[in-house]
This record gives structure tokens, C-alpha cells and sequence, in this order.
């Protein structure tokens, strides 16, 4: 039995590799085509694409792995069967759930090293991915001057040479200053050269021969419809600094990310959900007290009101209040009312915002857990389709893979979406898809227990002509007839009109 539970494993384990290898890649590649605009141009180290590539990779797993899972078992029982060694065994008496032993072994380690990596790796990887992904896309592009075309990527400057040459000298620039508002000014040179400073920090631009223009507008400030006077001065050699902090690229330590739910782990996550049921709870005792306090009306409420004496709620307020203060009184009851509608509407949107946040972070409570039952469940579809379908290779299991993994995808992303939007609660989103597949499963491995042609054409045909056979049989002993039918059917038309 040892020889045969290797047997099967190995059966099983280099399709899984290979599979988990290229579904990663292929989610990794779509994912990079995503950000593909906001890569280029930007001088990005080869390390540190690398570096985001890794991390993407790893978020892909959850993804990927249930989905090697199902199309590695196909393949593999798929190929025992195709090469009959599925029938030898039963005939040595050594029934499916006994051959796929080894493997459920085996998937239930991957279940659970799956869920120590949605508990502990992915929340780490989730956030080393989204700081470097949030660092690069905050990058400006290099500077790259084309000649013979105005160029807006430097910092408050826009810039046109008519010819650059490789060693960053430039010839026929014109440079404008964008730093006020009024963008009145600008300088033409013969020629300028660019030099990077202070290890890239800024970068400085030397011109040579050449003139500034302004316009001055302090005599002008009164009437702005007055000619205006243009200052011209003349330099042999004019340096301006620019900063290019924005140009480097800089990891910061993305403290931001932290409070994301798809960053934690079990116990963030359930600090987090009890610290969001105590403020629900501390909000709606203060709706209460608010209401109570300051906007319910009673006669303690009239004590407060310096321009009305205390008074029976009974007595004619209005005829109490003096004249020249009734319009001031009037006003602030207006406005105490406006209040007492705005207020409990505010708090209830402020809830509301609250329950979308926990359910947030139950939904990545359950998530940590589905994936694991996930890969357990794909794999009782798949080993009992191979063994049903006895089909190997790249041709029917990957099809009827894919086909099922659409269906677990699809039921997962509506019914997550439902429970973010509070329309069904958190565990029913997460777990609608497991439930749907649970049953699939069953179904599939007590046909292939019992050896069913679930595939089989031959059989679908074979009902097919039984069906016809019946009714071949009946209109043989003239139940379908036609003659005799149509004769009683004209004798109970003239019967009719007699």
C-alpha cells in the first residue's frame, strides 16, 4: 500500500507544480498588464520590479492554488484511468476512496499550510505589494526632452530645445517659469547643459547667451485693460535648481495600509471587529443622550432660554415672549429643529459607514478559512471527474477545470460583493460557493464509486432508444394509428352537424 500511495502522489504532485506554476504566471501577467502605464518611463530598477513581480505572485496564490488543485486532480485520476490502472486496482480489490487516501492526506496539508498562508503570509505580502505599488505609481516618469517639442514634465517649468546631444548639452532653449500663477515669464538661450547634483536630489540647468522676459504688472494692478511693461534683461550665463525628489524613487513605510482589513490576520482582524461593536454601541448610547439632552422638548428646556422665564408648558409662550425677541426666538427654534432632523439622520449614515467596515473585516475573517475548504472541496470534483471522465492531458480536464472554477469564481465575487454592500451578511457571501460545490462533490464522488458512465454518450443513447422502442411498440398495436383516427374523428363531425 506504501508503493501505491507514492504512486499516486507522484501521479499528482508534478501536474500541481507545473499547474500552480503557469496559473500564477498567467494571473501575474494580467495583473502586470493592469499597471503596465504606470511602469513605464519611470527608470525602475531591475530589482525593484522583481521585487513587485515576487509580491504579486504570492497575492496570486489564493487565486491559483484552488484552482491547480482541481485541475491537477483531473489529470492525474484522468490518466490512471485512460491507461486502465484504475480498473486493475479494482480488480485487485482495492476500491477509489482507498487510491485516493493518499491524496486526501496530502490536500489536507495543503488545506492547512493554505490557511497559515492567508493568515500569516498574505496579509504581509498584501502590504509589502500595495506600499511598493503606491511608491512606484507616485514616481513622476523620467525626464526624457525630445527636441522640437514643448515638454511639460519638468516641475513648474516647460521646456523646448531645438537639439540635444548625449552629453546632456541642448541648443536653442526655451525655458517657462510656471511658478506664479500669471506664467509671465520666460527666457530663451543659445544653448544649456544638464547636470544631476547632490546625488540625483536636484538637477541643474546652466544656459548660456541668452535673454529673460517679464512682464511687469505692479504699475498696472488698478487697470488691468493698461499697457503693459515688458522687463528684458540679458545674461552670458543664467542656473536654475530643480528639485527632483519626485523624479527618485523612495520606499516609504506605508503606515497608511496598516488599517486595511486585507493586511491583518485573525486576531487584527477580531480586535478590530469587537473595537467597531463598541463604538456602534457607544454611538447609538450618545444618539440617545444627544436627543434627550438637546433636542427634546420640556420645561427644563425652556429654563435654559435666557429670553423666556421659567413657564407651564400649558401657558401661551408666544404672548410671554417680548416683542422685540420673538423673532430671535423663532429663529433658534427653527434652527433646534433642524437639528433634531439632521442629527439622527447623520448618525444613522455614520452606522451605516461603521457596519459596511465590520463587515469588511468579516469578510476577510471568513476568507482566511474558505480558501483552505476550497482547495479540500475542488479536489472531490476533480479526482472523481478523472476518474469518470478517464480522459488525460490538456484536452477535456482543463476544460471541464476551467468550466468549474468559473463557477466558483463567479458565485464568490456576486455574493462578496452582496455582503459588502450589507445586502446579506458576511458569512453567507463567503461561503455561498462552498456550499453550492459541497454538494457537486458528493454527487461525483458517489458516481464514480460506483463506476457510472456519468460521460458516457453510449448510455444517453441507449435511453434514447428505449424511449423510441416504447413508442415504436405502441403504434405497432395501432394506438397511433392514423386511418382509424382520422375516421372516428370525421364520424363525430357529422354526428355533430345531424
Amino acid at each position: 500500500m506504501k508503493r501505491l500511495h507514492l504512486f499516486i502522489i507522484k501521479a499528482f504532485i508534478g501536474p500541481f507544480i507545473l499547474n500552480l506554476i503557469i496559473t500564477d504566471f498567467l494571473f501575474l501577467m494580467i495583473w502586470m498588464w493592469k499597471y503596465v502605464d504606470d511602469l513605464i518611463g519611470k527608470g525602475l530598477d531591475l530589482s525593484i520590479i522583481l521585487e513587485m513581480m515576487w509580491y504579486a505572485a504570492l497575492w496570486h496564490v489564493p487565486m491559483c492554488l484552488p484552482l491547480s488543485i482541481l485541475l491537477s486532480s483531473i489529470m492525474a485520476f484522468g490518466k490512471l484511468g485512460e491507461t486502465n490502472e484504475l480498473t486493475s486496482l479494482k480488480s485487485l480489490g482495492i476500491s477509489l476512496q482507498k487510491t485516493m487516501f493518499s491524496l486526501i492526506v496530502f490536500n489536507a496539508m495543503i488545506s492547512v499550510g493554505a490557511f497559515y498562508f492567508s493568515n500569516i503570509a498574505l496579509p504581509l505580502t498584501a502590504f509589502k505589494m500595495h506600499s511598493l505599488l503606491n511608491d512606484i505609481v507616485q514616481k513622476k516618469p523620467e525626464l526624457n526632452i525630445p527636441e522640437g517639442v514643448f515638454y511639460n514634465g519638468m516641475h513648474d517649468y516647460t521646456i523646448r530645445v531645438d537639439k540635444k546631444y548625449k552629453d546632456q548639452t541642448m541648443r536653442g532653449v526655451m525655458l517657462f517659469d510656471h511658478h506664479s500663477s500669471d506664467n509671465n515669464s520666460f527666457m530663451i538661450a543659445d544653448s544649456g547643459r544638464i547636470e544631476n547634483i547632490m546625488g540625483g536630489k536636484y538637477m541643474k540647468l546652466s544656459l548660456v547667451n541668452g535673454h529673460a522676459y517679464k512682464e511687469d504688472r505692479s504699475l498696472n494692478d488698478q487697470n488691468p485693460n493698461s499697457i503693459r511693461t515688458l522687463l528684458r534683461s540679458t545674461f552670458k550665463e543664467h542656473i536654475i535648481y530643480i528639485d527632483m525628489s519626485a523624479y527618485n524613487f523612495n520606499k516609504t513605510e506605508g503606515t497608511v495600509f496598516r488599517s486595511s482589513a486585507q493586511m491583518m490576520n485573525i486576531d487584527q482582524l477580531d480586535y478590530s471587529i469587537d473595537s467597531l461593536d463598541l463604538e456602534l454601541v457607544n454611538r447609538r448610547k450618545s444618539l440617545e443622550k444627544d436627543m434627550n439632552t438637546y433636542y427634546y422638548f420640556n420645561n427644563d428646556s425652556l429654563a435654559k432660554l435666557d429670553t423666556v422665564k421659567a413657564m407651564s408648558l400649558d401657558s401661551n409662550i408666544m404672548a410671554m415672549i417680548p416683542a422685540d425677541k420673538k423673532l430671535n426666538v423663532l429663529q433658534e427654534a427653527e434652527q433646534v429643529v433642524r437639528s433634531a432632523q439632521g442629527y439622527p439622520s447623520r448618525s444613522q449614515m455614520f452606522e451605516e459607514d461603521l457596519s459596511k467596515s465590520k463587515n469588511n473585516y468579516r469578510l476577510e475573517w471568513h476568507k482566511k478559512f474558505t480558501l483552505s475548504v476550497a482547495c479540500f472541496i475542488l479536489f472531490f470534483i476533480g479526482a472523481p471527474l478523472g476518474a469518470i471522465v478517464r480522459k488525460g492531458g490538456l484536452g477535456w480536464p482543463v476544460v471541464i477545470a476551467v468550466l468549474f472554477f468559473l463557477v466558483y469564481y463567479v458565485i464568490s465575487i456576486i455574493f462578496e460583493k452582496m455582503a459588502k454592500n450589507n445586502n446579506i451578511d458576511a458569512m453567507i457571501g463567503m461561503w455561498m460557493a462552498s456550499a453550492v460545490l459541497m454538494p457537486i462533490g458528493v454527487f461525483l464522488t458517489y458516481k464514480s464509486t460506483r463506476d457510472s458512465k456519468l460521460f458516457s454518450m453510449a448510455n444517453y443513447m441507449g435511453g434514447i432508444r428505449k424511449i423510441g422502442s416504447i413508442f415504436k411498440k405502441r403504434y405497432e398495436s395501432g394506438c397511433f394509428n392514423g386511418p382509424t383516427f382520422t375516421s372516428s374523428f370525421r364520424i363525430n363531425i357529422v354526428n355533430s352537424l345531424d
